[in-house]
């Protein structure tokens, strides 16, 4: 049986995973209590660690939760390092032909 702390960040990030299917106009705290089968205090409380870890934020005009920039911002590095990767393949490709 999984630790309470374990299951605890274990339902904050399938609330993550929730915010992350629409991460243009996000969902309102009613959608997410809808996706999850959390209640809306849960909700509140997974949704606030979220934000203050960087990792959801709110749209004040709007109310709705969102997750953060800082995703695109993972994303782009992850591609810039799979680049680099795929360069090394080609150099060692290269090097390999040449014998």
């Amino acid at each position: 049986m999984a630790a309470p702390d374990i299951k605890s960040a274990a339902k904050v990030l399938a609330v993550l995973d929730v915010l992350l299917l629409n991460f243009a106009y996000g969902f309102s705290p009613k959608e997410l209590i809808e996706e999850t089968g959390f209640s809306g205090a849960d909700i509140t409380r997974y949704v606030n660690t979220l934000v203050q870890c960087g990792y959801a934020e709110r749209i004040t005009e709007t109310g709705r939760i969102r997750p953060s920039h800082r995703f695109a911002q993972q994303a782009v590095q992850i591609l810039k390092s799979m680049d680099t990767a795929a360069e090394r393949i080609k150099e060692s490709q290269n090097r390999i032909n040449r014998g």
